[in-house]
């Protein structure tokens, strides 16, 4: 058989799986429970609200253990399984004075449908919305975007920006382009290197951030790990240079993918809260 040929056929599993950008993306769980809040003393609110596009969906609602409350912590969580892995990274905020809430994407844990670039960007409409409606009280909103969750993040922030009292938007080991991450992982082996040019042609940032820019002049933070092998630190530069003032990167020298407040000894969560104190003096 022609070698040409032989590769092509070697190649078609990678062009399917790029073809179904869903399923390549999102990896959600509605069936397990990771873990229990009760366990590390968290007792959250169990909060329904549905979506432009009549989705019910869910989240947790962690109140503020200090007063006065100076903001709302909205989470837009990474990629797998469900809120149940995902609150630890940030809950521990709730314990100052800051309320927190996270929600589960469409098709993750008790959030109905399924995830697409789109419904994941109604989700996150409704999550802000509901926040402003219901719990914010007047107070500042900020929007944290994680992993996966930092594209949509980015782009709700970007469309909410002008309804929203928009404090802070944070962009933690994400990307803004679903067709250049794409690119980047089938340019990390031989087999796939040939077609990296696919991930242009078959996938679409119709639902991406657009004129990063634009978020100005509510600040953002930009925080990757530079060992970060999930999403690379070139992505987290990118996000940087596109965004206008004011703006902060954190570089974490040691830091892998969605580490930065669970490691290096707690150090990052003093600096994160001191960091929102000086954007008060602001």
């Amino acid at each position: 058989m022609n070698k040409v040929i032989i590769r092509f056929l070697l190649l078609v599993p990678y062009i399917t799986l790029l073809h179904g950008c869903s399923s390549l993306f999102y990896y959600p769980d509605n069936k397990n429970s990771f873990f229990d809040p009760k366990t590390a003393g968290y007792a959250p609110e169990n909060i329904f609200f549905t979506d432009a596009s009549q989705r019910k969906l869910h989240g947790w609602w962690f109140p503020a253990q200090k007063y006065p409350v100076k903001a709302t912590v909205i989470f837009f969580h990474g990629n797998a399984e469900n809120l149940t892995s995902h609150f630890l990274h940030l809950a521990w905020i709730s314990q100052e004075n800051y309320n927190f809430f996270i929600f589960d994407f469409p098709g993750f844990g008790r959030s109905e449908g399924k995830p697409t670039p789109q419904s994941c960007i109604e989700s996150g409409h409704a999550a802000v919305d509901w926040v402003n409606k219901h719990k914010a009280g007047g107070k500042p909103i900020i929007i944290y975007g994680q992993s996966l969750g930092g594209i949509i993040a980015l782009r709700t922030a970007i469309d909410k920006k002008s309804a929203t009292n928009l404090k802070l938007v944070v962009a933690d080991s994400t990307f803004d382009s679903f067709r250049e991450i794409a690119r980047v992982k089938l340019s990390h082996y031989w087999l796939t290197w040939l077609i990296q040019p696919l991930g242009y042609v078959l996938l679409s940032d119709r639902w991406a951030p657009r004129n990063l820019e634009s978020l100005s002049p509510v600040p953002a933070l930009v925080i990757h790990g530079q060992k970060d092998t999930t999403v690379e630190p070139i992505f987290g530069n990118r996000i940087f240079e596109k965004l206008a003032e004011p703006k902060t990167l954190w570089k974490i020298p040691d830091g892998i993918h969605t580490d930065v407040f669970s490691r290096h000894k707690y150090k990052y969560r003093t600096k994160f809260i001191s960091f929102l104190e000086g954007l008060d003096k602001l």
